[in-house]
């Protein structure tokens, strides 16, 4: 394709879906769909792509890797160029079609994109996946559906496979919720006022589809959800660094194999992470 063919595409995407606001990829030396600079999203990529290469056994071309709530498709479209198989799967008609015109205009063909609320999400319907991408979209659902959500994506991660989280978190244990028999911590977080229409709410980029509020997990919290759900390991990812990431956001990665108990000594009693209660906070815990 011819860079003003490509230009002209471009700014007809725009008119119809308007600019695009956080994922500024390279079409050709001269042409971005952002603009020749750093805009933010630069570092979290370089820490994606560093973690599946150190993590994962398997080439690069032999790899399925699924990204949950793609906005405008950066993360599918840096794997696929890598030579992986990679699927997109996002809400919003306006980030669909963005992110399929860079695939385009790259000749991606490993890339495929489809509209869908990622709320359902199943192996049935997807298939399953070496390396899970949760980035920027489980801090937008509420409870139980973000627990929910968490157990399919376990259910979608092959054995061997690994699953990254990006997201906010809940630096104290506010409010507990409860969910077939176990307790989980956290806060709510207010998404949209309720008296904001859905098509209003469907114009908001970076708030939730549709529920007007959210929980965060406490750190601990989030690891047990993990564990419960067939992750035989968590980590934390400091390196390589992303210089304004806020102290309330982490980035986790997780590991699906079996567990291993110790041969020699006693089998540990519990495997869970333990809350961190303040003493301010110290009565919640007594919650039922």
């Amino acid at each position: 394709m011819m860079q003003s063919d490509m230009t002209s595409q471009k700014q007809a995407v725009i008119a119809k879906h308007g600019n695009w606001t956080a994922h500024n990829i390279r079409l050709t030396d001269e042409l971005y769909t952002m603009g020749n600079r750093l805009v933010g999203d630069e570092s979290k990529l370089q820490r994606i792509v560093q973690l599946v290469s150190d993590l994962q056994s398997k080439p690069f071309s032999e790899l399925r890797i699924l990204d949950l709530a793609c906005l405008e498709g950066l993360y599918a479209l840096e794997f696929a160029k890598r030579g992986a198989t990679t699927l997109g799967i996002e809400g919003r008609e306006s980030n669909i079609a963005k992110a399929i015109f860079s695939k385009n205009a790259l000749g991606l063909e490993k890339a495929s994109f489809v509209q869908d609320d990622v709320r359902n999400l199943s192996p049935e319907k997807h298939g399953r996946f070496d390396v899970v991408l949760c980035l920027g979209i489980l801090y937008h659902l509420k409870f139980p559906d973000v627990l929910l959500f968490l157990q399919q994506m376990g259910k979608v991660t092959k054995e061997g496979g690994m699953i990254i989280i990006d997201s906010h978190i809940s630096r104290q244990p506010w409010q507990a919720r409860q969910h077939e028999g176990k307790t989980y911590w956290g806060k709510s977080f207010l998404e949209h006022p309720p008296f904001k229409s859905l098509e209003a709410r469907l114009k908001e980029p970076w708030s939730s589809i549709d529920n007007t509020t959210s929980f965060w997990f406490t750190r601990a919290s989030l690891i047990n959800i993990l564990l419960d759900n067939g992750f035989s390991s968590i980590f934390e990812t400091y390196a390589p660094a992303e210089p304004t990431k806020p102290p309330n956001r982490t980035t986790m990665v997780g590991f699906k194999k079996p567990k291993q108990l110790p041969a020699i000594t006693k089998q540990p009693e519990s495997e869970q992470a333990q809350e961190r209660f303040p003493w301010w906070l110290s009565w919640r815990k007594l919650l039922p």
